[in-house]
């Protein structure tokens, strides 16, 4: 694999997992949403999630909410990997 498709594989990868990271996070209630890491993880992964959640905003399930955003970035991440690879 040439040296730039390896280097965009790998970004990709770890954009998956920061994207990971975060909706984890969501859920951990301990964790301050103020933290300098968590801020950082914010700041990378909003850009990616954000468009997914003006096509498809946030669904009220009884008190809660279920964000697909996430989950529909991580698809067009992996089609992206799998079509440049």
């Amino acid at each position: 694999m040439p040296l730039p498709i390896l280097v965009i594989h790998r970004a990709l990868e770890v954009l998956t997992w920061l994207i990971i990271v975060d909706v984890v996070l969501t859920y951990i209630p301990s964790v301050r949403q103020s933290h300098p890491v968590v801020v950082l993880i914010r700041r990378i992964t909003r850009p990616i999630v954000s468009p997914f959640r003006k096509i498809i905003p946030p669904q009220r399930i009884g008190d809660a909410y279920l964000d697909f955003s996430p989950l529909l970035a991580l698809i067009a991440i992996s089609i992206v990997d799998r079509l440049i690879g």
